[in-house]
């Protein structure tokens, strides 16, 4: 009996032999073993193939002592051993290979079929942990391991679950396969229930591709990887989900380090800045890897500033640019023109409205595009309700960009929504400050922020400002000149407030460029750049451009920019000590403040006046004037005037020797600023306070405010080089 059928019907004639010598008719042996008699008949003659479930209650039943289950296994077709080769040189992805573990020994103990996903961006190295964690667990698995490509995003179309049916019941042995899909999913469920198998079911396309290829009882594991997040798979089965991201930097390098091996010479830094312009993805890193031994690294690295997706595109393996595609390439219409479209925006996250106003559509159907991208790993959330691509996917999306014809009305959308945004938050922080602009209507499609409270546009505007730069570079790059004036200038409430200064500089830098031409706008951005420049204490260039801001002013005729211009040419001259130039701006702005009705420019004068009459020794006078500007601040509603005032109020007390005048203000000054929201400026008073209790004898209390500065500082994330370290210095 050399042929499984000959060992199939050995098995047969071993059952019928201990049977008859036993004395048991079929009727006898079924009512023992609890088989159908017509099953067991198709045993005896060999028209069916036992199984090790046969075989184990036969021989028990018939006592053979193992006879029957030696046979049947010899009777079974040999278990399939599918799996490919592991990837060589697999590196990291501890937390990942231990998670799959825990999620395996979990379904385990529970009895149910065990399904675990692994999903991830393109390149993220889905199918390799996949491999790596199946070869680990194969020997669990005596009924061997079957694997398949399901095609879910490749240059081919999906795989046909009847198809991979077919594929999988050939390879367990079975044959007289059913036509239909469903009767195969049974015979699939039926062929895997008595054995221990492991499934890898690779690149799956969508959680319906794999709704007839799961067995239906426990004892079997699969092991699926798939771009999608197979959501409706998760629902339908409690599959465990692990994500793979990119990886970590140390992994990264150690990933590069392991390729390169003898054959390069590569400091831990230059693989640092290889790992990070790779977007730390396995495939980029490997490629990039290969790339070094046959290239110059320094070569490589202009190449990946230049166009990583064209530095990573190699002969001989899938470029990282086609394995994108793939995945773009199955979007619908609507979720591709948003994928397009946010591939122009470079800034570092984007909000749902954000994304609504680029694409001109609602934020309902904004968002259930991005929840569809998000679904294909082509974005991911860093935090709620932000946005960002992952690094090539950027590049990718921004290619794409680059060519739509819609890109100069999307930039158009993006900008406007900006623009409005931060124009109705200045309102609200600042509803005081007069603004001579006129504001362009806001464009169809877009939906403008709108805010509940003064704190609700703060926090929109800090959420938001690390995307106006490339919001601006954008706007100015698709021909949006006027926005791109003119969006800084709606920024200047928020940034007097936050002080954020290389926003205040870069965003006004930019501008100035934009406004080139229009000596209005450039007026206008000149002086408030001149004053960013002023606080900084980079006098030379705020003079520049303050001279600028009152000459384009003075040239187009507008006399309320003027005011302003020549407002702060006279802080400067005071900060310079040039006491008498800034007699002459303070009283040329006096008249145009008056001539204009602005009561925030004579509040900022008699601030002006004050400064000179202090510097000019005359201390009383002084304090006059800032208690007046600190009662015209306070009846505008102007609490980071009132602070202001109050600081130079106690400072010129203190000079006097009135400790006690010195410490109210300061505490007024603190309350004025909290209130405000104005942390620089709440810092500023609490550390005059606090080194005027330190020199008037009282620690524990001087202590105690400067902890509470540092505690502010800290939480702006202030470099300990500047104020922070000195706060530290005095508490040690």
């Amino acid at each position: 009996m050399t042929t499984r059928e000959h060992i199939g019907e050995g098995f047969g004639h071993a059952v019928r032999t201990r049977r008859e010598a036993l004395g048991w008719s079929l009727t006898d042996l079924a009512a023992v073993v609890r088989y159908d008699k017509s099953l067991l008949s198709r045993l005896e003659n060999g028209r069916r193939r036992p199984t090790e479930q046969h075989a184990r209650a036969l021989d028990s039943a018939l006592g053979a002592e193992g006879q029957l289950i030696h046979l049947a296994r010899r009777a079974l077709p040999r278990s399939p051993a599918q799996l490919p080769a592991a990837p060589a040189r697999f590196v990291g992805r501890d937390a990942e290979l231990a998670a799959l573990a825990a999620a395996v020994r979990e379904f385990a103990e529970t009895g149910d079929p065990i399904v675990v996903t692994i999903d991830g961006p393109p390149g993220a190295g889905k199918t390799a942990l996949a491999l790596r964690f199946a070869h680990s667990i194969a020997h669990d698995y005596p009924g061997g391991q079957l694997y398949t490509d399901l095609r879910g995003h490749s240059s081919h179309d999906p795989a046909e679950p009847l198809d991979v049916l077919e594929e999988l019941l050939t390879s367990l042995g079975v044959e007289n396969l059913p036509a239909r899909l469903e009767q195969r999913a049974s015979l699939l469920r039926s062929a895997l229930a008595p054995t221990r198998t492991l499934l890898v079911l690779d690149n799956a396309s969508d959680s319906d591709q794999l709704l007839h290829l799961l067995p239906g009882a426990g004892g079997c594991a699969v092991v699926i990887t798939s771009r999608d997040r197979l959501s409706g798979l998760a629902m339908r089965t409690g599959a465990a989900r692990i994500t793979v991201a990119p990886m970590d930097s140390a992994e990264s390098v150690r990933l590069l380090s392991t390729i390169i091996g003898n054959r390069g010479v590569v400091s831990d830094g230059a693989l640092e800045e290889l790992a990070r312009r790779c977007g730390h993805l396995p495939l980029a890193l490997r490629i990039a890897a290969e790339r070094v031994v046959s290239s110059e690294l320094d070569d490589l690295l202009l190449e990946l500033d230049s166009s990583r997706l064209d530095a990573l595109d190699v002969a001989d393996a899938t470029p990282a640019r086609t394995i994108i595609s793939w995945s773009y390439g199955r979007l619908d219409a609507d979720t591709a023109r948003m994928f397009r479209l946010l591939g122009l925006h470079r800034g570092p996250y984007l909000s749902v409205a954000a994304a609504a106003a680029l694409a001109g559509v609602r934020v309902g159907a904004a968002r259930r595009a991005l929840d569809r991208l998000a679904g294909a790993h082509l974005i991911h959330n860093p935090r709620r309700g932000h946005w960002r691509f992952h690094d090539l996917v950027a590049d990718y999306a921004a290619e794409l960009a680059f060519s739509d014809p819609e890109a100069d009305a999307a930039v158009a959308r993006l900008a406007s929504w900006y623009l409005h945004g931060y124009s109705v938050a200045g309102q609200l922080i600042a509803p005081y400050r007069d603004n001579w602009l006129e504001i362009a209507p806001v464009l169809a499609g877009v939906e403008p922020p709108s805010f509940e409270s003064e704190q609700d546009a703060l926090a929109w505007c800090k959420a938001e400002l690390p995307n106006v730069i490339p919001v601006l570079r954008l706007a100015l790059r698709h021909g949006q000149r006027e926005v791109a004036w003119h969006l800084p200038l709606e920024l200047w409430s928020y940034l007097l407030l936050a002080q954020p200064w290389g926003a205040w500089i870069a965003s006004h830098k930019l501008a100035l460029e934009a406004s080139e031409g229009n000596d209005y706008a450039h007026g206008w951005v000149a002086t408030n750049l001149a004053e960013g420049y002023r606080r900084i204490g980079s006098y030379g260039d705020a003079a520049r451009y303050y001279a600028l801001g009152r000459s384009l002013r003075e040239r187009c005729g507008d006399r309320p920019g003027l005011a302003w211009s020549l407002a702060g040419s006279a802080l400067l001259a005071i900060d310079l000590g040039e006491i008498a130039e800034a007699k002459d701006f303070s009283e040329s702005a006096v008249e145009l403040f008056a001539e204009t009705a602005n009561s925030e420019g004579r509040a900022l004068l008699l601030g002006v006046l004050g400064n000179m009459q202090a510097a000019l020794g005359s201390y009383d006078a002084a304090l006059v004037a800032f208690g007046e500007a600190a009662s015209l601040m306070t009846s505008l509603g102007s609490l980071p005037g009132v602070a202001q005032m109050l600081t130079r109020s106690a400072e010129v007390h203190q000079t006097l020797g009135s400790f006690d005048a010195a410490l109210a203000d300061f505490v007024g000054a603190t309350n004025a600023a909290r209130q405000a929201g104005d942390a620089i400026a709440e810092v500023a008073a609490l550390r005059s306070y606090a080194q005027l209790l330190s020199d008037v004898g009282r620690p524990s209390e001087a202590r105690q405010a400067w902890t509470q500065a540092l505690a502010i500082l800290e939480a702006r994330g202030e470099d300990e080089a500047t104020q922070a370290a000195d706060l530290r210095a005095h508490l040690t």
